[in-house]
Formats: C-alpha cells, structure tokens, sequence
C-alpha cells in the first residue's frame, strides 16, 4: 500500500458529522451516541469527540448542531457559548426543554444515512491484523529502532525515528517529520491519526538505507481489541519485524501465573484476551514498572520479549522509543 492509498482511506469526520446533522428533521433531536452510532462507532468511543467537536467547529447560520443532545436528555454545551441560545432554538422547532434543561428523549431521530466510516476503518484494521506473520527473526538484530509521535500545540503531528547499536545502545541515526494531523484523537482509533506519518517517515528511513533491523513502536500490535494496534499496523504495511510497547494494558488480562521462560524468568507474564495470548507484560526487573509488549509484525512474541529486554537500559521504555519520545518532544516545540 502506498501513501496515498492509505491517505485515501481516512475519512473526512468532520465533513461527514455536517451530514448527518442535516438528516436530523426541526421538531427532534439526537443524542452525542446516536452520532457516534451513525458514524459507525460500535462502542460509542466517538461520543466525547462530537461532543467537544460540536461545542467548538466552525458554526454557520444553517448548522443543525442545536438538535443534539446528551444522552439523558441534558441539552449540553453550545457553540455560541451559551446554553440558552440552544434551548431557544430547540423551542422554536417545538422541542419542550423543561426547567432542568432536558429535552424528552420521544421525538429521537436515529434513522441516519451514513456510511459508517469508523465501520470501514476498523475493517481495515482487521483485514491488516490478518496479514500478520508471526515468524521468527532469522538473524540476530545488529541496530534497534524506534518511533514515535507528538502533537504540537497548532495542531501539527511531530514523529521522530531512532536507531541504535542493538550492542551498545548508542544513537547512530535519527530523522524527523512534520505533518498536519488529518484525523481526530479517538480511543481505539489511534492509529488513524498516527499511522500516516509514522508511514511516510519510516517510507523515508527506509529509502536512505537506514530502517533498523527491528522496529519499535510506542504503541500496541497484536494486544489490541481488534489485534491490530499501530506497531502492527505500521509492521504489515512495511512488512518489517516491529513490535508494540505500550505503558498500559490497553485489553486483555494479565495471567498471575504465567511466568514467561527464558533469561529474565519470573518477571515477565502473559497477557490473555480469554483463550487467546495477544502479548506479555515486561519488566526489566522485579522492582521496575511494567510495560506491555506485543508482536507488531514478522516475529515472534519471545522474540519481541527479549528485544525489549535487551533494549532497556536507564529507563522504563526501550531505549530506542525513550530516544524517539524525546525527540518528538523537542521537535513539538520549536
């Protein structure tokens, strides 16, 4: 896939929300949910973007954005800043908002015409989680990578890439990108606002000759509610050994007595989504704060293990995503 293939597939949620908003007829209303729903939100995860999305866009005289509601009635915010203009609208169209500020939930609309693109982007997403290969690494990594993105205050996404002597933990190469961001920051939909950039700045790496021999990512792979978190994700498009370090246990549960065999036996556990393992929690040592590491692509989870491991120096993190994590902080700012 190139670029601009992927590039293709992200929606333009903004446009697509002025759409539905038009569908909602004067005299009803719809709630944040129905929303998200529409969009093709399974979970409703989307729900707290509209709702700071609606409170802040860019209003016109013709925008709908009155009609929706909080999901127990409560009209909520408004884009003018001031509640009552709302309420006032919603009278006009007949809707009663009693004294509380609640509308009756009776006159709700949710037969939306819709698309569901965050239907189709969880799609994607399964279909790359399909094309997963869980192979083992043939030949002992001689450089380590890592990846990361920080978002800077106009907006920006700041990535940075690092490699290291996969001996010595030593910096030997680092490169930078700076993109605008072109999809919202929605739980389990990360990956959409990160991937593009992580994507072309790797594409970049990779055509100057320098993409390590193992990628870390600061994020999931394979420990992911639909198995396919932005390390696996950036590993099948690259179809290059990457794995997945995230800080917390995005899914899952941690099985006590799971100790993982090997060098660093007793501190490391499987991570299991009922019968299913999808990745391991890592610390480098007893006293040392966990992380949790998945196969992203093209290794194996003992594998993605080990490389940890042995890429943890001073820190939490892999140095390699500790290097990158700084770098982006840095470039965020200037």
């Amino acid at each position: 896939m190139t670029l601009a293939e992927l590039m293709n597939l992200i929606p333009d949620l903004e446009a697509e929300v002025q759409k539905l908003l038009q569908q909602i007829p004067a005299g009803m209303v719809s709630t944040y949910g129905d929303l998200a729903v529409a969009l093709g939100d399974d979970k409703t995860r989307s729900a707290r973007w509209l709702g700071e999305y609606l409170t802040h866009h860019s209003h016109t005289s013709d925008c709908m954005c009155h009609r929706v509601v909080r999901k127990n009635g409560d009209i909520g915010l408004y884009v003018t800043g001031d509640p009552q203009v709302k309420a006032e609208r919603l009278s006009r169209e007949g809707v009663v908002v009693d004294e509380t500020g609640r509308v009756r939930l009776t006159n709700r609309f949710t037969q939306f015409h819709s698309m569901s693109p965050l239907k189709g982007l969880r799609d994607f997403q399964q279909q790359l989680a399909r094309q997963v290969k869980n192979l083992p690494v043939r030949r002992v990594p001689k450089t380590f990578g890592g990846i990361d993105v920080a978002y800077s205050r106009d907006g920006r996404a700041c990535a940075a890439y690092v490699q290291i002597d996969a001996r010595s933990l030593e910096p030997i190469y680092e490169q930078t990108l700076v993109r605008p961001v072109s999809f919202p920051y929605i739980p389990g939909y990360l990956t959409f606002r990160e991937l593009p950039v992580m994507f072309e700045l790797c594409q970049e790496v990779q055509r100057a000759g320098k993409l390590a021999d193992v990628l870390f990512c600061d994020g999931n792979g394979r420990l992911h509610p639909w198995r396919a978190g932005i390390a696996t994700c950036l590993g099948v498009l690259l179809d290059h050994p990457c794995i997945g370090v995230g800080k917390s246990l995005l899914c899952g549960k941690v099985i006590a007595d799971s100790l993982v065999s090997g060098e660093f036996d007793g501190v490391n556990r499987l991570v299991m989504d009922g019968e299913h393992v999808i990745g391991a929690e890592v610390s480098s040592t007893r006293k040392a704060k966990p992380v949790y590491v998945s196969v992203g692509q093209r290794i194996t989870l003992s594998q993605a293990i080990e490389f940890t491991l042995k890429s943890i120096s001073k820190h939490r993190l892999p140095e390699t995503v500790f290097l990158a994590d700084r770098l982006t902080k840095r470039l965020k700012h200037r």
